[in-house]
């Protein structure tokens, strides 16, 4: 074999590497700039009016609809008080029975179906243009195909002020069901999910009602993880995090553990596979008072250094095993907030 066909294979071979691994460059630009990371609508007052309501059983949607409203003056400050009532007052029925949005209003507790519809009822007696929409959903323990629930999923879309068809799921904005038991716990996270992040974990019968330019295909939605929802709180721009599980042979994310932190993410690497010999920057505004750490085979320390509320390090793995990012809790114990796997 002469010079020239050794150094061409040679470079195809780094090429294919290449492409078969997310790169640190790519996991970088994931995330917005702290100065351009925007905030949520500010529907406090809203909020606190919906949350302080106190209606009876044998109330009329007709009236209900009025009741929950009767505060808000836009169609996005409905829609919203609407997924407030519905999040603070149907709980899930873990026995899935109650699939009726009547039942549901009597009782106090349906299935997904029973949310949507009676989001779709109460929005409709509002003055809005709701759809209710059909299709699959993942889990948080999602992990390969067969995880996806057989019965399916309902959810809603909304017409809102500027004329565009806002994605709102009242079910997972509730709580969670966790071994047949239901917590009622407020995530507004599913009220205007952005659509590049919603489908990470809702695929639509209906491909339009994916809202996006380029539909994702059924192959790419089961290939992607479950992203939970504090990521885009913490900084991921939803459409280069779409564009990067889309496009990206082999993209991966590391095990993420519920955790409640108020920070930014600035970088971090996304692919759950770390390199021994790796060089990989980690950086995240938060405040001066927390203290975070990469716990490699829960033995070898690696601590941040703080430059007012920048915590920043570059972590380069030294064996195989596991490294974990933690935060120091206020009870002096330090939790973790991902997990990587660290290889060869």
């Amino acid at each position: 074999m002469n010079n020239t066909l050794q150094i061409i294979l040679f470079l195809l071979l780094q090429a294919s590497i290449l492409l078969a691994q997310p790169s640190q460059d790519a996991a970088l630009s994931l995330f917005a700039p702290v100065s351009e990371q925007t905030l949520s609508s500010d529907f406090s007052t809203i909020d606190a009016y919906v949350l302080g309501l106190r209606t009876r059983r044998n109330i009329s949607e007709a009236e209900l609809a009025q009741v929950i409203t009767m505060h808000s003056t836009t169609k996005m400050e409905k829609a919203r008080a609407i997924f407030i009532w519905l999040a603070n007052n149907i709980a899930y029925d873990t026995n899935y029975r109650i699939y009726s949005k009547e039942v549901a209003l009597r009782q106090g507790r349906g299935v997904c179906q029973a949310y949507s519809e009676l989001f779709k009822s109460l929005g409709e007696l509002a003055g809005l243009e709701v759809m209710v929409i059909a299709g699959d959903s993942k889990p948080q323990t999602y992990r390969r195909p067969s995880d996806i629930d057989r019965r399916g999923h309902a959810w809603n879309a909304v017409k809102v002020d500027d004329g565009r068809w806002a994605l709102v799921d009242a079910t997972w904005g509730a709580g969670y069901v966790n071994n047949k038991k239901f917590t009622r716990k407020l995530s507004e996270f599913w009220f205007d999910t952005s659509p590049e992040f919603f489908v990470f974990t809702h695929l639509p019968k209906e491909e339009n009602w994916q809202l996006l330019d380029k539909p994702v295909t059924r192959d790419e939605f089961l290939r992607m993880p479950p992203l939970s929802p504090e990521l885009v709180a913490w900084g991921f721009n939803p459409d280069a995090t779409l564009s990067y599980f889309i496009n990206t042979r082999g993209a991966s994310f590391p095990e993420q553990f519920s955790i409640d932190l108020d920070w930014k993410i600035n970088s971090m690497p996304v692919s759950n596979e770390l390199k021994v010999g790796g060089s990989y920057e980690f950086e995240f505004i938060l405040p001066q008072d927390n203290e975070l750490a990469i716990v490699s085979n829960n033995r070898d320390w690696i601590h941040f250094v703080q430059e007012d509320n920048r915590h920043s390090v570059i972590f380069t793995p030294k064996s195989r095993g596991q490294a974990v990012l933690t935060v120091k809790l206020p009870n002096g114990k330090y939790g973790g907030i991902f997990k990587y796997d660290v290889r060869n």
